[in-house]
């Protein structure tokens, strides 16, 4: 019995802790901005993208650039095929719902840096993985 009231606990937090971070934030605005910015790079660099949208809510932090050019996202939502949304929407389940596991190492910024050359935060930026053709990025100051 107490076991099964720990759980109980421990689910109502998970589930408390998964709204407050999304509050304001719809989800469906998220796997599509995880695949507008991973397309093309797999479940693994889909779920990598998505482990930054969360680390940048947990953190207080804007989703970046990609929701602010919703015609860009549309776009690119009806070029893609089903897959890629089905694949998108799974691992947002998985980052958001589910609390998976960060593979990023807690980085709040990426960039394919082989397509878009260094970006200007760079300095400011420790790296902590590359998956894909994204290099993966935590603030210096953050542990």
């Amino acid at each position: 019995m107490k076991n099964n009231i720990g759980l109980i606990i421990i689910g109502i937090i998970i589930f408390l802790f998964v709204n407050i971070v999304l509050a304001g934030t719809n989800i469906d605005e998220i796997w599509k901005s995880v695949l507008v910015e991973a397309r093309g790079e797999g479940k693994v660099g889909m779920y990598a993208v998505a482990c930054v949208f969360r680390n940048r809510l947990n953190a207080n932090m804007n989703l970046g650039s990609s929701l602010k050019n919703k015609e860009r996202i549309r776009v690119i939502i009806k070029e893609e095929d089903k897959q890629g949304e089905l694949i998108a929407k799974e691992v947002v389940q998985e980052v958001f719902i589910d609390n998976g596991e960060d593979i990023t190492f807690g980085a709040t910024h990426f960039e394919n840096i082989k397509q878009f050359g260094i970006p200007y935060w760079y300095y400011d930026m420790n790296k902590t993985c590359k998956i894909g053709n994204h290099t993966f990025f935590r603030e210096k100051w953050r542990k």
